[in-house]
């Protein structure tokens, strides 16, 4: 793909990064509020629909003791921000007596709502109106971004902010070479928040790198954008003020100690830990230190081909190949967003799908980049008609498919599988933990407490999480233990197991294997896959193989 619009088109000055961006105008106005009506539909329609997995119950009971002003226990690992919205949404969620869910979901479904604004205004700034517009009808519709926005998990904002930075930075620039040097500042201040906010979400130190790296490339361009030591030093001092007011708890050295240990393999607060995880059907070590011996390095490259509808995949292989090609301003900026994230994952030995967050909407800018250019083309060859006609077959071809697919797959966002990537039908195949999210658990726990006998044991991957909805739903005499063999149905009760799709791992593997071989009491089903069988043993058997059992295997 070349460059073809005129040198004073609206995409040529896009790319270069050059002046304020054209207006809207009331047609795209009108297209961008049904966007983020859409948007906003998908994101909080029926939240509550999915029970909680582990990771967002541990979010719940943290917002909870903020209200009581705990702020310590267990979810140290991660910053304050998300935590402290949900406690925020608690306090009006329990006047109106909202489900928790709900409650925990709720600000990231909000902000995510937002997102898909700011991919239309960071679309606009580095590509035109036209692939804004496009990159904004697909993120609203987009069957993965979607699932993954509607869960309890930092990542979330972590994106949202990310683009907040990325637009600020193209902002400063085109800014800087209008000679409107104090808006440059400004901008300039508006990506320090940013990056202070997205690093009050996740502790992602990489972060840090890409407004370094993006503006010293930039530097390299036909620019009069530069950012002295001196300012460096000041926009540092900025980011660190903001950081520390969003995460105060950053600065006690109990927090850090808390992360140390964690990440040196403690168990915190009842946290399911696991040491491997299922990709593609095999089992592979997930811990950071790993590297790249652990879940490996095409883990988010194939997420990225098999998670997306394959007109958005295409066409973003298109935009992707172009920005390599040309590298021009905005194109830089792309790929140093891209490369650095991609880089980031590919070296630690622990990955999961939540973790793309942050670089989905460059797909979609690339794929609206693509889209842009063809239109233009067209304009260019005076075929205004043909032009019209080509971007309602490009919108057909690639927003068409994503709603399509997140209505049939609604409210189980997550499970849709690409037909590039062989269909739905395996989606128990490529990331199984991530997809599901221990959806269908809940389910399972409200089945064992309706029917267990009292005092009866559930053994399962979540504890914490089988405890929950065992007390809610009335069961406070069950006993819970983990699917160990030191553990699991030791306690000389009627023991069910709870042997969820996602959670298969070296652990659990061999009780997994023998369960396998017998007809299970219960089951839940989401859209006709098993993703969560009970298993009803008899007091004082356990789900492992004895000792002859494993030896004859």
């Amino acid at each position: 793909m070349e460059v073809a619009p005129d040198a004073g088109s609206e995409l040529a000055s896009a790319l270069e990064l050059k002046g304020r961006t054209v207006p809207w105008g009331i047609p795209a106005l009108a297209v961008l509020v049904a966007c983020a009506a859409v948007g906003l539909w998908f994101r909080l329609h029926g939240l509550a629909q999915e029970g909680f997995s582990d990771d967002e119950l541990h979010k719940w009971l943290s917002a909870n003791r903020y209200l009581q002003g705990d702020f310590g226990g267990d979810d140290l690992e991660h910053p304050m921000l998300m935590k402290s919205l949900i406690a925020l949404t608690l306090i009006v969620g329990r006047k109106l007596q909202w489900a928790p869910e709900t409650i925990t979901r709720l600000p990231n479904a909000i902000v995510a709502s937002v997102a898909v604004i700011l991919v239309a205004l960071l679309g606009r700034r580095l590509f035109g109106r036209t692939a804004g517009l496009f990159a904004a009808a697909i993120g609203a519709v987009s069957v993965t971004w979607i699932g993954y926005q509607r869960i309890a998990k930092e990542d979330v904002l972590v994106g949202v902010f990310f683009m907040v930075l990325c637009l600020c930075l193209a902002e400063a620039k085109a800014a800087a070479d209008n000679g409107e040097n104090d808006r440059a500042r400004r901008f300039e201040v508006g990506g320090a928040a940013a990056l202070a906010a997205m690093l009050a979400s996740k502790y992602y130190p990489h972060l840090i790198v890409i407004p370094v790296l993006a503006v010293f490339w930039l530097a390299r361009t036909n620019t009069a954008y530069r950012v002295p030591l001196r300012r460096w030093l000041q926009l540092i001092g900025i980011s660190l003020v903001i950081w520390i007011c969003l995460n105060w708890m950053a600065v006690l050295p109990s927090t850090w100690k808390y992360i140390f240990d964690y990440v040196r393999g403690a168990t915190h607060g009842g946290r399911a830990t696991h040491l491997t995880m299922l990709f593609m059907g095999r089992l592979y070590p997930n811990v950071f230190q790993a590297g790249l011996f652990g879940v490996p390095p095409w883990y988010f490259p194939v997420f990225a081909a098999v998670k997306q509808t394959p007109g958005v995949v295409l066409f973003s292989a298109a935009g992707l190949v172009w920005a390599i090609w040309k590298r021009l301003p905005s194109q830089r900026l792309m790929l140093t967003w891209m490369a650095v994230l991609f880089a980031a994952g590919t070296i630690t030995g622990a990955k999961y799908a939540r973790m793309f967050l942050p670089v989905f909407p460059a797909f979609f800018l690339l794929a609206g980049s693509t889209a842009a250019w063809l239109i233009e083309r067209a304009r260019n060859e005076r075929l205004n008609f043909a032009s019209t006609g080509l971007a309602a077959l490009l919108a057909a071809v690639l927003i068409g498919p994503e709603l399509l697919a997140s209505t049939s797959h609604a409210p189980h966002f997550r499970t849709y599988i690409s037909p590039l990537g062989g269909g739905d039908r395996l989606v128990t195949w490529y990331f199984p933990h991530c997809d599901y999210f221990d959806a269908g658990y809940r389910e399972a726990i409200e089945y064992i407490a309706q029917h267990a006998e009292p005092g009866a044991e559930i053994s399962t991957e979540i504890d914490w999480t089988a405890l929950y909805y065992a007390q809610r739903f009335g069961r406070r005499d069950l006993v819970i233990s983990m699917t160990r063999p030191e553990e699991s149905c030791h306690h000389g009760r009627i023991c069910y197991v709870a042997i969820q799709t996602g959670r298969f791992y070296q652990a659990n593997q061999r009780a997994v294997e023998k369960l396998a071989q017998r007809q299970p009491w219960h089951v839940v089903r989401i859209r006709g896959v098993d993703v969560v069988k009970v298993y009803r043993l008899p007091p004082g058997e356990s789900p492992f193989p004895s000792g002859a059992e494993a030896s004859s295997r």
